[in-house]
């Protein structure tokens, strides 16, 4: 078979590929896309890697697409092309949601503990010292509410249990009234929703107003889940407590973004899902994947590009 790897990989990890696929034919990209699809992706049946959306429609023998992402929303425009030539697309589902989950964490940590702030005041060479104890919080009997039921917020749910956190799930049968009541009650609101025509805006300036002002608001989905003008203006006046941003509308931020200088706000740079063997991990499930591919198995993490997920 013929294989296209449209992904970054240093000189161990390809070594891994060839490896374990020597009876078939591996083309590394040069991760320079142009509008003209590669002449080598054209003669691939298999991707590994996210190729240009509008590569797609001009391959006569693509077959499968491995995505070494868990969004793909880049690719929603063409949905019917997949749908209509029967390309397979698989995404990394499950595959962050440990280190996501464990970001998540942090971030709410270091809002109630002050870790946030102590680099700043290490920097300054400033001891405040007993002033601060009476301003830090802890983490348990927080009501959390989660918007979403999948592995990210699992995973988040079970790190709270020690803490005997009050854990509440919004999905998309709950009602615009359920959800209101929850977010005036929430103390952390966690969102790890996929990006589709229904999150889009979600947390729009009614969403926000309902937070109260003890709630720490985490996005760890899209970056266009929030109304983030909304956002910065409750953050700069201080009527909610924070937020943890691994995520924003514009990546990377441009430095005249107002998020840089809002107070209580943790910014992770959409580095949520990273660790030191997150590259060598892709590979194998790619290489697992291509096993249950070349006998003719289900493959693992099959998207639904209408649905969004």
């Amino acid at each position: 078979m013929n294989i296209f790897i449209a992904f970054e990989l240093d000189g161990s990890e390809k070594k891994i590929i060839q490896n374990n696929l020597k009876k078939h034919n591996l083309y590394f990209s040069s991760l320079v896309f142009n509008k003209t699809a590669d002449k080598n992706f054209l003669k691939c049946e298999i991707v590994f890697g996210n190729i240009p959306p509008n590569w797609i429609p001009q391959s006569s023998k693509l077959k499968w697409v491995q995505l070494e992402s868990t969004g793909f929303g880049e690719y929603s425009e063409i949905r019917k092309n997949f749908l209509k030539n029967d390309v397979i697309i698989t995404n990394l589902k499950s595959f962050f949601a440990s280190q996501v989950a464990q970001t998540a964490l942090a971030g709410v940590l270091a809002l109630y503990r002050g870790t946030d702030l102590f680099p700043l005041l290490k920097k300054e060479k400033k001891w405040v010292g007993d002033p601060i104890r009476k301003k830090l919080e802890i983490l348990n009997n927080k009501k959390v509410l989660f918007f979403g039921k999948g592995s990210i917020n699992k995973e988040f749910s079970k790190y709270l249990k020690p803490f005997d956190c009050k854990c509440s799930f919004i999905d998309s049968h709950s009602t615009k009234e359920f959800i209101l009541n929850k977010l005036k009650l929430a103390e952390i609101i966690v969102c790890a929703l996929p990006g589709t025509k229904t999150t889009k805006m979600l947390f729009n300036k009614t969403m926000l107003n309902s937070l109260s002002k003890h709630s720490i608001l985490v996005n760890v989905g899209r970056g266009d889940l929030i109304d983030e003008n909304n956002l910065i203006e409750k953050l700069k006046n201080k009527t909610i407590k924070g937020a943890v941003l691994d995520v924003t509308s514009e990546e990377p931020l441009h430095e005249n973004s107002q998020l840089w200088n809002c107070p209580n706000l943790i910014l992770t740079q959409h580095t949520g899902g990273g660790y030191t063997n997150e590259i060598q991990d892709k590979v194998y499930l790619f290489l697992d994947n291509f096993k249950r591919y070349s006998k003719n198995k289900s493959l693992l993490n099959i998207i639904n590009p209408s649905k969004g997920y």
